[in-house]
């Protein structure tokens, strides 16, 4: 089971650097901008896409990690060219089939690292921007790096909300049924006693199709939440019906260009997801 973890990161990896390269041809060609050009205004098709980010800040976690100077123009790229929203708005919007005006994009983090608060929260309200923080509860006032019960209620006043991300962070798929459910249903239970509101979302610990089941799936409903969110790259669209495995996409330390090209969509066009279904890089 570690050999082919390892192996999988490495293959992400690999595909990570594949992926800047082509960004770096796809965005210096024009390609990009025409892509984005003829799918808003010829087409007709906007796109509804949730970030993921975990730290923000330079640290030792570069695969995780985003600085916060590259944060703040990320952010500031996509207040000029999306609509932001919260997961609210975005999960209404597509459950009364509303009609979309224009590109949307939520904002998450998975974890809840301290730098969220310390980093993250000054240039989200910046920009009076929404944002979720999908938070590991046991680790809340417990472990210096995590965010504490004090940021937590700062930020909860200020259009960030909180959705829960299992108690310890274990895969649910390498754990027993029973352990699974307390993970899933306490993290849910002890955040609402914390915050004094419901928990509405959950994030997947790891999030790939291999880490839940449709077992696992079925307990995140009863538990009561409203949807739940995968680390499976994609857009959300008309088609999307399963709101238990919802699409994100997971940020690094981007040049903007990269970041860019990411957010236009064009990797989550059919011809690149074909691609990335032949190499087996869903």
């Amino acid at each position: 089971m570690f050999l082919s973890r390892r192996l999988i990161e490495l293959k992400y990896k690999i595909a990570w650097y594949v992926g800047a390269l082509l960004s770096f041809l796809l965005y210096f060609s024009g390609f990009v901008t025409l892509y984005t050009y003829l799918r808003r205004g010829y087409l007709k098709y906007p796109i509804t896409i949730v970030l993921m980010y975990h730290r923000i800040g330079n640290n030792n976690t570069p695969d995780i990690s985003v600085s916060t100077k590259n944060f703040d123009r990320q952010i500031a790229y996509l207040k000029r060219n999306f609509d932001i929203v919260s997961l609210d708005e975005l999960v209404e919007n597509y459950k009364h089939n509303y009609r979309l005006g224009k590109d949307i994009v939520a904002i998450t983090f998975d974890d809840g690292y301290k730098d969220n608060y310390l980093n993250a929260y000054p240039i989200l309200r910046n920009y009076n921007a929404p944002a979720t923080i999908f938070l590991i509860t046991n680790f809340i006032d417990k472990n210096p790096e995590m965010l504490n019960s004090k940021d937590i209620l700062i930020m909860l006043n200020d259009k960030i909300t909180f959705g829960a991300h299992t108690l310890n962070h274990k895969i649910l798929s390498e754990i027993d049924h029973e352990t699974a459910w307390l993970e899933i249903s306490n993290s849910k239970f002890m955040l609402e006693e914390i915050l004094q509101k419901k928990i509405k979302y959950f994030a997947y610990p790891k999030g790939k199709k291999k880490d839940y089941s449709e077992a696992i799936i079925q307990m995140v409903r009863d538990t009561g939440y409203e949807a739940a969110f995968s680390t499976e790259n994609g857009c959300i669209t008309n088609n999307t019906k399963n709101f238990f495995t919802l699409n994100r996409l997971g940020m690094r330390n981007y040049p903007l260009f990269v970041f860019k090209v990411r957010v236009s969509g064009i990797f989550e066009s059919r011809l690149f997801i074909r691609f990335r279904e032949y190499v087996r890089l869903t």
